[in-house]
């Protein structure tokens, strides 16, 4: 009796065979090394992403908004961890905040999470964005998964300009956070910056690479051999994957470079829409957080940074990704 399979059910098979296989390929490097391979993700609270009313400007400004903190393990797909971050009153209130109105274009306070990095003792850092009526508020949120080890630390941002927007954040060398802040309000240009995890400071750098004024940069990673990496959306709405030299620097400018790498792809075809985030695994796998058939929630995929080549692996309804470092 011939069987005969329909092209899209003969599709979906053979990706879900290709994703079994590099779950299979996880758990066997599992076995070797005898230890989970855990992954993080972040989404804010319920209440948090469904503001019905516009909070004042100091108000928002002093306080971080609640979230989720949920870990999986991606040898056996099982979920460890899911625990709340409860709401923080910020720790600097002292410090001013620049605000430019929005009074025309906003209605009611939207909080979105834009940057979740690991530092080198394990804890965590958020960055969190509150839009309202009267300016854009960054934020950060420091927190251990283990609540027992520290406490939670809330903290706004210190030195940023007004209608600048941190878009993406990582913990580098020597626990320094670079991020990527956006000049115009999530839109383009933007720029690298450093952030201080300890008061919340941004600092621009006159070494770091300059950043082509009409593209959407986002989603840094560092790989561990030090190479960070993100993406880049030019006008034509193509996401590529590129790495930030920070290390040979143009003996002209003396900054850093831009280099572009590859672009991205799924079910071969190029990426129509933007990543949620990238993370590299302690064993140097790039992972991404990705919607890219626009269903409303994020899922997890593997990417080949040689090809471009993005692996559906499972859902995971978070808004941000990142392994730890302990």
């Amino acid at each position: 009796m011939n069987l005969r399979l329909k092209r899209r059910r003969f599709g979906q098979l053979a990706i879900a065979s290709a994703a079994t296989t590099v779950l299979s390929n996880l758990a066997a490097k599992k076995t070797v090394a005898q230890t989970q391979l855990v992954i993080y993700g972040v989404r804010l609270t319920p209440a948090s992403s469904s503001i019905t009313e516009d909070l004042v400007d100091e108000k928002a400004a002093n306080k971080t908004p609640g979230m989720i903190l949920q870990s999986l393990d991606l040898t056996t797909g099982q979920e460890l961890l899911s625990t709340e971050i409860a709401e923080q009153a910020v720790q600097n209130q002292q410090d001013a905040t620049e605000t430019a109105s929005k009074a025309f274009i906003i209605k009611k306070q939207s909080e979105r999470i834009t940057g979740f990095t690991a530092l080198s003792d394990g804890t965590f850092v958020v960055a969190a964005l509150a839009s309202t009526r009267k300016g854009d508020l960054n934020r950060f949120i420091v927190f251990s998964p283990d609540s027992k080890k520290s406490a939670t630390k809330g903290l706004k941002a210190k030195k940023i300009k007004k209608n600048n927007t941190i878009e993406s954040l990582l913990a580098i060398q020597q626990d320094q956070l670079l991020g990527i802040v956006s000049l115009t309000q999530g839109q383009p240009p933007f720029e690298l910056a450093l952030i201080d995890s300890k008061s919340g400071q941004v600092d621009s750098r006159s070494d770091l690479p300059n950043l082509p004024p009409f593209n959407r940069y986002s989603n840094l990673a560092q790989s561990s051999d030090g190479n960070i990496y993100g993406t880049s959306i030019d006008p034509g709405g193509n996401p590529i994957l590129v790495q930030f030299d920070l290390i040979n620097k143009s003996p002209i400018t003396g900054r850093g470079r831009v280099i572009n790498l590859v672009e991205l792809r799924f079910n071969g075809r190029p990426l129509s829409n933007d990543l949620a985030c990238l993370a590299f695994s302690p064993a140097n796998q790039l992972f991404a957080l990705a919607d890219p058939n626009l269903e409303g929630s994020n899922s997890l995929f593997s990417v080949d940074p040689q090809t471009g080549q993005m692996q559906f692996l499972r859902k995971f309804a978070v808004d941000k990704i990142a392994f730890s470092k302990v």
